[in-house]
């Protein structure tokens, strides 16, 4: 690859820049061009972008003024110490400040270059590991996976290799709702980023409902796409459940006093970025200390958690309850759910696998995480359905 100039000179005597991969090299250099009385000015580190290519380097430039030159603008070179100049010592060798600067600078190479190859070291062990190693592959990030894997070996007081003994403890570890369809009535609001996979689910789990007897009604709160109405419609004439749209967002909270009349009642709210959402506004000011409502956050599981607005903060900001999970059908990598669950202190109360298009909605079963996350080892992490386009 391209590199910059090792020597950059003054054309009127003055300092001249030495650049080198380490000061070392640079301080050689420097005796090899100019001898043991070059005075140095300064030194610092760099980083440049390579001039071919799209990666970076590091190394040192050092500013010298050559013997029987004169300083920049007349003025005394900065040393470096602040106190006297640091003339080389008998024999040629380095001044023994600057021998201590490339020592500490080494050691510090060192030091970083060991605790690098230790953690790839560690990662490598864990993945060949027969509990840490299905759930890397699984999607969970390797610091989740050594917190798990500790609390795992204190529950028993010892490592262990089994991995169907790790699915059976996570099992009792992960939260969720663990009730079945029997157990789901009442006020529910489900909020979510856009794409999250929302109203699919609300609209699956109207059916569900409606369809298990239970009279059931979906709110649909400012919906921003003009078809959603339409679809809206339809889905109730299908499945027999009550629909209607709120236009503004106070008005939610004056429909409350009718919501009593229905067994289950499905509020789909705006996605996160609108307006209507935002802290402190009418919806958030009623529903967040609202007492009758259970409040779900819908988390997409073929999304990358980074990607995703801060699940954290959202669950604090909107007191919510759950969590549910979305869009299974399109991951591989389910295991990220572990990374979510050890962020975010909530059951899982639904998992989602495309149910308004040939897949499934079940309540959240801790088991049913605990295999998600957890698979047999050469097990499919999950499955990435394809055929459907959403």
């Amino acid at each position: 690859m391209a590199r910059s100039s090792n020597t950059r000179p003054s054309p009127d005597g003055g300092p001249v820049v030495i650049t080198a991969p380490s000061l070392q090299t640079a301080h050689r250099r420097i005796r090899e061009q100019f001898g043991d009385d070059a005075v140095i000015l300064s030194t610092r580190t760099v980083t440049r972008r390579h001039e071919l290519g799209l990666g970076q380097e590091r190394g040192v430039e050092v500013t010298v003024q050559p013997p029987g030159g004169r300083t920049a603008r007349g003025t005394a070179p900065d040393i470096w110490t602040p106190s006297t100049p640091a003339a080389p010592a008998a024999g040629g060798e380095l001044p023994p400040e600057l021998m201590r600067e490339i020592e500490r600078l080494e050691n510090l190479v060192e030091q970083v270059s060991a605790d690098y190859e230790r953690a790839l070291g560690d990662q490598a062990w864990m993945q060949r590991d027969p509990v840490a190693g299905p759930l890397l592959a699984a999607g969970a990030s390797p610091a989740v996976v050594r917190r798990t894997l500790a609390r795992f070996a204190a529950s028993r007081g010892a490592r262990t290799n089994d991995l169907d003994a790790m699915r059976t403890w996570l099992a009792t570890q992960l939260r969720a709702s663990n009730c079945g369809w029997d157990g789901f009535y009442g006020c529910h609001a489900f909020l979510g980023d856009s794409g999250c996979g929302r109203s699919d689910l609300v609209l699956a789990a109207a059916a569900r409902l409606q369809a298990l007897g239970r009279r059931t009604l979906v709110l649909a709160v400012l919906p921003a796409d003009p078809a959603y109405i339409h679809r809206l419609q339809e889905a109730a004439g299908a499945d027999g459940f009550d629909a209607a749209i709120i236009n503004e967002a106070h008005k939610l909270a004056e429909a409350e006093a009718h919501l009593g009349s229905y067994d289950a009642v499905l509020v789909e709210l705006p996605r996160l970025d609108h307006p209507a959402m935002a802290p402190g506004g009418p919806l958030h000011a009623w529903l967040a200390p609202n007492a009758g409502f259970h409040r779900h956050l819908v988390v997409p599981a073929d999304r990358d958690l980074a990607d995703l607005p801060d699940a954290a903060r959202l669950t604090r900001d909107w007191n919510c309850d759950w969590v549910a999970i979305t869009r299974l059908d399109m991951t591989r990598r389910p295991g990220k759910l572990l990374d979510l669950l050890d962020s975010v202190p909530l059951a899982v109360s639904l998992l989602g696998s495309n149910p308004r298009h040939g897949g499934d909605l079940a309540v959240g079963a801790s088991a049913a995480v605990a295999a998600l996350i957890a698979p047999a080892r050469g097990g499919p992490a999950g499955r990435l359905d394809r055929e459907v386009r959403r």
